[in-house]
């Protein structure tokens, strides 16, 4: 279940990233309102994962420090790299 919390952190501020006016132009294939939706249910499942993986105390800090990793992580790959 960590690891799904894991990689949904990640593609959920991968998926919010591409949606916003800067980086829209990299991922053609699919609605900018699509894309920002799937991020947030994203988000939403990593916070179930965590929850499931670790209970509610623990799983709330372990869900936003995963959210923190997918944030940066998108940052990073988004912003070192060009189209």
């Amino acid at each position: 279940m960590i690891l799904i919390a894991m990689l949904s952190a990640l593609a959920a501020f991968a998926l919010l990233a591409l949606a916003s006016e800067r980086h829209r132009s990299r991922w053609e294939g699919i609605d900018r309102r699509w894309r920002r939706r799937g991020g947030w249910a994203l988000v939403a499942a990593t916070f179930l994962a965590a929850f499931a993986a670790w209970g509610p105390v623990y799983g709330a800090i372990g869900g936003t420090g995963l959210l923190m990793l997918g944030a940066g992580a998108s940052f990073l790959a988004l912003n070192l790299t060009r189209p």
